[in-house]
This record gives C-alpha cells, sequence and structure tokens, in this order.
C-alpha cells in the first residue's frame, strides 16, 4: 500500500503547483498595468524520488510529483543596463536641449526683433547724425536708441542671471531627489536581503528598486553593483552612495570658492563628486561650472585689464637717421597714455630697452596713478629714449626677459598681455645672424603674449639674414602674424598716427582676451562672456572716440557710455549713458567732431558709424566686427541648441527602443498570462480527477478487505 498511499502525494503536489502557478499568473494579470513591474514564472520541478528494493535486490524508484523550485522574475540584466547608459545621455541632452531654447527665446535673434536689430538702430541713428551734426533732434534720436541699447543689454543680463540662478536651484532638487532615491535603495536593500535570506523571494522589491535605479540613472552617471546576497552597492564618481543598507547623502551649499553656485558634495567631507553625466550634468553645464561670484571673469565679467611692454632697441642700428623714432617716441608717449586713459582699460605699462640684453627701465611698473609722474619727468624720458652703446638689440634676449616677468608672476592672472616692439632693425639685429621665428612664436605664445611691431617697412616681409638653406630670414610680419598681433611702419610721416594704431591694437589685444574663450561644454556662462566681450570693446572704442573729440560748446569730449557700479566694468545689467549726457545740456556733449572749433564736424560720428564694420573684435576665426562677432555668438547658439535636439530625439528613441526590449522579455503579455491560466486550470482539474480515482481505488480495496471466504 505504500506506492498507494504516495499517490495522493504526487495528485496533492499536482493540485499545489497548479494552485500556485494559478496565483503567480493572477498576480502578473493584476499588474499588468504597474509602472516597473516585471512579470515572474513559477519554476516547476519534479520532486525527489523514493528508492525501493525488491525481494530479488533490484532497485526500483517512483516520483512524488512535482514542486515549486521558486518564483522568478523575467529580466534581462544585459537590456538593463544598456537602457540606463542610454538613459543618462538621453537626460543630460534634455537638459542641454531646454537650456539652449531658453537662451534662444532671451536673445530672441535672429528672426525676431532682438538684440541685433537694437544695434542696427543704434549704428543707424549715428549715421543720420554724420548728415546733420548740429541737430538737437538727431542728437536726441542717438541718445535715444543709445538708451534703448542700455536697456536691452540690462535686459538680457538680467534674464540670463535669472536663467542661472533657476538652473542653481533645480541642481538643489535634483541632488534632493537622488538623496531620496539613494535613501529608499538602502531601505529596499535590507527587505531584500532579509526576505532571501531565508529562501523567499523578494520580487516585489526588486521592481521597487528597479524603477528607482532607472530614474536615478536619469538624473546622472550612478555604477550600479548587485551582490551576491542581493543587495546592490551604488558608487557616483568614485564615492559610494550606497552599501548594502547604508546611504550617504550629498549636499549643496554656498561657499567662499563658489559663491552661490551650487555643486554636488559628498556628506560629510568638502569632497566635490565628479559627475559626468545625466540630467545633473546637464544642469550644470547649462548653468556653466563656474563660481557664482560677483565680478567673477569665468561668469562673464569682461577681462578690463592689460599688462603693457615697450620693448624699445636703444641700439645704434644701421642707416641714415635709424634712432629718429626713438625721439619721435619720446616726443609721442604721452599720447598713447591719453589713449589707453580714454578706452577705460585698467593698465600696467612697463618699459623695457632692448640692446645686447633686456632690462625693465628703473625696474618699475606704471598705472593710472602714477604713469603721468613719470611722463612729467624729462629727464627720465631722455633716459628711456637715450641710444645705448650696443649695435645690434637681441630679439630673444627679450623674450628671455618677458618669461623671467612671467614666471616670478610679475604679470596679471587675468590681464591681457601684449608686448610692442619699436625697432629699426630686422629680427635679432641687422648682423646677418638669422634668426628661430618658429622657436620666438612658441616661447611668445607658450606664456600668452601677443607682440606687436613699430619698424621700418624694409622689415616687415624678411630680414638681413640668410638662413641655413640659404633663404631670407623671417620678418617682422612672421612675428606679429604667429602671435596675434599687428606690424606698424615707424616710417610714417605723422607718428601720432602710429600711436593711434598701436592704441587700438592694445584695444584689440583686451578684446581678444575677454572674447576669445576656450572652448568648454558651458552654455549661460559662456553666452555670457561673449555678449560682455562684445559690449565691452563696443562701449571702449565709443567711448574712445568720444573723448578724443570735443563737444557743440567746444569743451572736451565726455564718455557716452558708464557703468551704473564704479565697482565693476560695464557689463550687461551695468550699462548707462553717462551723466554727461543724460544732463540738461546732455544733446550738446555728445561728440561728433575732433576739432573744437568745428561745430558741424561729423569726423567722430562718421568713425562711430562705421564701428559696425570695423574688426575690433577676435574669437576662433581671427579679427572680426561687432556685428560679425554677434552673428558668430548666434551662429553658435544655434549650433548647439540644434545638436542637442537632434541628439536628445536620437537618444529617445534608443530609449524607447531599449525599453520596448526589456518589455518584449520582462512585460505582462494578457494573450501569454490567459494561455497559463487555462493551462494551470486545467492541470489542476487533472489532478484532482486523478485524486479522486486514487481515492476510489482506495475504497475499493478497503471495503473488499475480509470479503474472502464469507
Amino acid at each position: 500500500m505504500a506506492v498507494g498511499f504516495s499517490s495522493y502525494d504526487i495528485a496533492r503536489s499536482g493540485l499545489y503547483v497548479s494552485e500556485r502557478g494559478l496565483a503567480v499568473t493572477g498576480h502578473n494579470l493584476s499588474n499588468v498595468d504597474t509602472v516597473g513591474y516585471t512579470r515572474q514564472q513559477a519554476m516547476i520541478e519534479t520532486s525527489h524520488y523514493i528508492t525501493d528494493y525488491g525481494k530479488n535486490g533490484k532497485m526500483f524508484q517512483y516520483g512524488l510529483g512535482a514542486d515549486i523550485q521558486e518564483t522568478r522574475q523575467i529580466r534581462h540584466t544585459f537590456l538593463d543596463n544598456i537602457y540606463r547608459q542610454e538613459n543618462t545621455s538621453l537626460g543630460y541632452w534634455e537638459t542641454r536641449s531646454k537650456t539652449f531654447q531658453d537662451v534662444e527665446a532671451i536673445l530672441n535673434d535672429p528672426m525676431g526683433d532682438g538684440l541685433q536689430e537694437v544695434m542696427n538702430q543704434f549704428w543707424d541713428s549715428w549715421q543720420e547724425l554724420t548728415k546733420t551734426p548740429e541737430s538737437l533732434t538727431t542728437r536726441a534720436l542717438v541718445r535715444q536708441r543709445g538708451q534703448a541699447l542700455t536697456y536691452y543689454f540690462n535686459h538680457i543680463g538680467t534674464q540670463l542671471d535669472k536663467l542661472q540662478a533657476d538652473l542653481n536651484s533645480e541642481i538643489k532638487v535634483r541632488v534632493d531627489e537622488v538623496n531620496d532615491i539613494t535613501g529608499q535603495l538602502a531601505k529596499l536593500n535590507y527587505k531584500i536581503a532579509t526576505e532571501e535570506i531565508g529562501g523567499d523571494a523578494a520580487n516585489d522589491y526588486r521592481d521597487q528598486r528597479n524603477v528607482l535605479l532607472d530614474r536615478l540613472s536619469k538624473l546622472c552617471d550612478a555604477d550600479v553593483l548587485e551582490m551576491q546576497d542581493g543587495q546592490v552597492d551604488v558608487t557616483l564618481g568614485g564615492y559610494y552612495l550606497v552599501s548594502k543598507g547604508t546611504s550617504t547623502n550629498l549636499y549643496v551649499e554656498a561657499n567662499p570658492k563658489h559663491g552661490e553656485y551650487f555643486y554636488p558634495m559628498l556628506q560629510g567631507t568638502n569632497t566635490e563628486v565628479n559627475i559626468k553625466g545625466g540630467i545633473l550634468k546637464g544642469l550644470l553645464e547649462s548653468r556653466g561650472e563656474v563660481p557664482g561670484i560677483k565680478g567673477s571673469y569665468e561668469n562673464g565679467t569682461p577681462k578690463e585689464k592689460v599688462d603693457i611692454t615697450f620693448a624699445i632697441d636703444t641700439s645704434y642700428g644701421s642707416g641714415t637717421g635709424a634712432d629718429e623714432y626713438l625721439s619721435k617716441l619720446r616726443d609721442t608717449i604721452d599720447e598713447y597714455v591719453a589713449g589707453l586713459k580714454n578706452s577705460g582699460v585698467d593698465f600696467n605699462i612697463r618699459f623695457v630697452s632692448m640692446g645686447a640684453g633686456s632690462t625693465v627701465f628703473n625696474g618699475a611698473v606704471y598705472d593710472r596713478d602714477n604713469i603721468d609722474a613719470f611722463i612729467n619727468d624729462t629727464a627720465g624720458l631722455d633716459a628711456l629714449c637715450s641710444e645705448a652703446g650696443d649695435t645690434d638689440a637681441s630679439f630673444g634676449a627679450l623674450i628671455s626677459t618677458l618669461e623671467g616677468l612671467n614666471a616670478g608672476g610679475s604679470f596679471r592672472e587675468d590681464a591681457a598681455k601684449a608686448t610692442f616692439v619699436l625697432t629699426n632693425e630686422s629680427v635679432d639685429g641687422n648682423d646677418g645672424t638669422p634668426a628661430e621665428a618658429a622657436d620666438y612664436i612658441n616661447r611668445l605664445n607658450a606664456i600668452g603674449m601677443r607682440t606687436s611691431v613699430v619698424t621700418g617697412k624694409d622689415y616687415f616681409s624678411s630680414g638681413v639674414g640668410n638662413t641655413t638653406s640659404g633663404k631670407s630670414e623671417m620678418g617682422w610680419n612672421t612675428i606679429a602674424a604667429g602671435t596675434g598681433g599687428t606690424v606698424f611702419d615707424i616710417g610714417a610721416e605723422n607718428f601720432n598716427n602710429v600711436v593711434e594704431f598701436v592704441n587700438a591694437d592694445t584695444r584689440r589685444a583686451v578684446n581678444a582676451n575677454s572674447g576669445n574663450i576656450p572652448i568648454s561644454k558651458n552654455i549661460v556662462s559662456d553666452v555670457k562672456i561673449k555678449l560682455n566681450a562684445m559690449l565691452s570693446g563696443l562701449c571702449k572704442e565709443i567711448n574712445y572716440l568720444q573723448k578724443s573729440g570735443f563737444t557743440l560748446d567746444g569743451q572736451p569730449g565726455v564718455n557716452f557710455f558708464e557703468p551704473i557700479d564704479d565697482l565693476f566694468p560695464i557689463q550687461m545689467g551695468n550699462i548707462k549713458l553717462s551723466d554727461a549726457l543724460l544732463s540738461d545740456n546732455g544733446l550738446n556733449n555728445i561728440v561728433t567732431s575732433d576739432d573744437k572749433d568745428a561745430k558741424g564736424g561729423n569726423s567722430i560720428a562718421r568713425l562711430i558709424a562705421n564701428l559696425r564694420d570695423q574688426d575690433i573684435m577676435t574669437d576662433v576665426t581671427g579679427v572680426v566686427s561687432i556685428d560679425e562677432y554677434y552673428r558668430a555668438v548666434i551662429l553658435d547658439i544655434g549650433n548647439g541648441g540644434s545638436e542637442a535636439l537632434k541628439t536628445a530625439e536620437n537618444q529617445t528613441t534608443i530609449v524607447q527602443s531599449v525599453d520596448q526590449q526589456r518589455s518584449s522579455i520582462s512585460g505582462v503579455s494578457m494573450d501569454e498570462e490567459m494561455a497559463n491560466m487555462m493551462k494551470f486550470k486545467f492541470a489542476y482539474d487533472a489532478s484532482s480527477r486523478v485524486l479522486n480515482i486514487i481515492d476510489s481505488m482506495v475504497e475499493n480495496v478497503i471495503m473488499s478487505m475480509g470479503k474472502v471466504g464469507r
């Protein structure tokens, strides 16, 4: 009867397995619309066999039915990893795309009535003023268009600042969301380990955890590693955020280094966490990974500082009148300084006597406060511009001196660096020794030294020596072009024109230092840098021209633009028309002529009107006009926005495709579950029928016992 009674267990196991199968199928069907739910499957296995031996010693086995091995989830780990990797990229590009759209809306260019239209109207008003310089009506138009320009720049600056503040606030919100997710992950780790250590399956807890990991993957580039006990470790930037049942939060706060701008830091430390992807990285780059400190150059404040080195060849040189430029320089150096002051730049000047060696004159650095004392020192100017006993000057020695000043920290870190070489000889003199052009250019570029040269035309394109290959040595044009500088003719009849050109070249050096920024992935901060550089360059040129002429009343010219807050340079949000232009007599203070007695003159007005086409800015393409520079800014924004939008759309397609593949494996199929339901239902019916038959058979056996022999 052992075999007969064991058949009860076989039938019972069939009922149990079918019941469990139906329960799992019902659980799947009830969660068909649950987000993140992974379909489950009851894994059926054969129960263990019973081994017995017959009277003849032969072994035989009989089974005890079926059993549930486990209720497992149907997941594809590889697709999970691919989904999260692509989801990280999607979060990053979606964030950048939205920021570019916001910036485009603020600027409202090129198709809308944006900044370009306001600048066009400003230039047009100056063009009208050239026709009737004495007209107060036209002057009022210029002032009104100038006010419109300052208002628009200030408005753009305010909007960009607000956008950065909003992005900064969102960074905090997203960091809090990361902390909330990691906290939940740690709790789920504990629950999963507790359930599964006893052999149970924590499938629903795992589903909750996977949904959180999917969301975390869009926020940042966290790395996830599942341990053997079913718990996951989560790291970000090399630091643990989740380890088993413990989570470590991120935090953000204002500090002296970053100002009001937030950067994710690791709780309990001053360590900044390096995030490389996801929404958080997109927000950081959109706002700008820069300090949020007012006046920060990295966040847009234009660099108005310039360190100038005048390298004066004091050797005897060669040719008739070779030293005439020294006396010309002596007579016009004050005009150069006056031009620097009119431009409004923050300057330091060193004078270097360039002979066989190069030394800084008096070892002194002159600035706006002490330069006048030097200019008024006749003996000092005479000593500076006197010839030395050297036959030739060494340009290589000058570069060594500049390198020494740079290494010693003599140049200001945030200042443009410009050297003006005044010489009547070829590079390294006229002794026929060929100069090393490539080496000189590389050394100058290594210290960021823009080099311009005032020399004779004979030395523009070639020197007097020959190279080892027999070709003429390079001229000063090569040095200047290789470092971004210019060559000027020392033999010009009017040396004042040379001084004016040198002054303009100094302003271009400042503009280049402000506007030609290194390529980065920052969005709003880079736009601010470029627009402030353009505004600063525009204002410097106009103020320089205004102060170089005379008002309608015959008085010295005044600034056209001024900063609202004198502690900071002119920039978006900190620009206004000068008080002199807004006064009761302000229209008369608009300068149109450089002739004190020519009230109807328009020389200055024409120069200002033509500024829109003058090459005074520098970007990655070289020297460009203000309009060209702004169009390049708009083009960069448009290209960046287009790239971000297309990439986000492509990533969306990829993420959806991977998710569909996951769903085809992990998702609940109504048809499949209904088929399983029918299968388990019939299996249950069959098992119950087996049980009935066994019961009937046993009943017959029992009821028939004892009837034999009656």
